[in-house]
């Protein structure tokens, strides 16, 4: 049976929940299924729209209205799977499909609880999550929701298979990720300014965030802002991934697919990946003097067999060959059936 999905998602920014909205779509386009994505309301985020255009996945927007959303759904095809992404665009997607008598899937991405509004959003998502059929990025969030099936993030695109050179300098290093509380732009800046003085070293951060502001300016760091990955990954040779709490980020997966080699505090379903001292670096809780001993130690050995591991790794289980049957057999049992009536303007 052919069906086609619609991710529809609310989003302002570009971070993990972006990215992994753009490699499920190139695997669904290489199974030969058609997707796009549907946003609840333009927020002008052009990095996303760039990204997916470039990729050559269709988008549209609504004008954030329930009932417009309400009216778009029922105009759906028959086959249609809505597959949401991000509360708001869950939380909306849920109540909308249940009104309309469909049905929806979500994907639950986020590790961390989030503070203010976002907080009591994703208290509220959660609890809603008996209205549809749900993918967990990691067990711990499966554990959180109604009967979620874990469906890791995953990468489609190739290793680029470049050499490390870590016996070379500068040896790069980065935070790459949204600069906010829950990902520790903070930790890597600590880090940067124990290390500053060692010209080995070239240290780098790549995105944007509400931290932004508040991080300090040092002329030994460079801040790059929100960059497409593939001209990331060619300036790094190490990542560190400093975060207090997360679910599997996909910075993590696209680095070891790039030869990069990944350092990362033990949160969420990082050590699922990052295997300590056979595919990466992992330390138990962040401390600036074990993050530093790992990085002055490495010019001093030979990383190329962890990043080979790491690169394999990720073919072998985070590729989306494994990921493609669970959404497939999904979507296949989660069809929409035609709703029996328009609801009213």
């Amino acid at each position: 049976m052919s069906y086609q999905v619609i991710f529809f998602v609310d989003s302002a920014n570009f971070g993990g929940i972006e990215s992994h909205i753009i490699e499920l779509a190139k695997l669904l386009t290489s199974h030969q299924i058609e997707c796009s994505v549907l946003f609840y309301k333009d927020h002008n985020n052009q990095h996303f729209y760039k990204k997916l255009a470039a990729n050559n996945i269709e988008f549209s927007f609504l004008t954030g209205s329930f009932a417009g959303t309400l009216r778009a759904l029922y105009h759906m095809p028959h086959n249609t799977v809505i597959h949401t992404h991000g509360y708001k665009a869950s939380i909306v997607g849920k109540l909308c499909c249940r009104f309309l008598r469909m049905t929806c899937v979500s994907t639950y991405h986020a590790g961390e609880t989030g503070f203010g509004w976002v907080k009591w959003y994703n208290r509220l998502d959660k609890s809603l999550s008996f209205l549809s059929k749900n993918f967990a990025v990691s067990k711990l969030i499966a554990k959180q929701i109604n009967k979620a099936t874990v469906l890791d993030n995953f990468v489609v695109s190739k290793s680029v298979c470049r050499p490390i050179k870590i016996n070379s300098t500068p040896i790069g290093v980065g935070f790459v990720g949204r600069l906010s509380y829950e990902k520790g732009p903070d930790h890597f800046i600590e880090l940067a300014s124990l290390l500053c003085h060692d010209k080995r070293f070239s240290w780098h951060v790549f995105g944007d965030g509400p931290m932004k502001a508040s991080l300090p300016s040092f002329d030994f760091i460079t801040y790059h802002g929100m960059t497409d990955s593939e001209k990331i990954w060619p300036q790094l040779d190490i990542l560190v991934v400093t975060s207090r709490q997360e679910g599997l980020p996909m910075a993590i997966l696209e680095a070891m697919a790039n030869n990069v080699l990944v350092i990362s505090t033990n949160v969420g379903a990082i050590s699922s990946v990052v295997i300590n001292e056979q595919t990466g670096y992992l330390v138990e809780q962040f401390s600036v003097r074990k993050f530093a001993s790992i990085i002055t130690d490495l010019p001093n050995n030979n990383h190329g067999k962890l990043t080979y591991l790491a690169a394999h790794h990720i073919q072998k289980h985070f590729s989306g060959k494994q990921q493609w049957y669970t959404l497939n057999t999904m979507y296949r049992n989660c069809l929409c059936a035609k709703p029996r009536f328009l609801p009213k303007s």
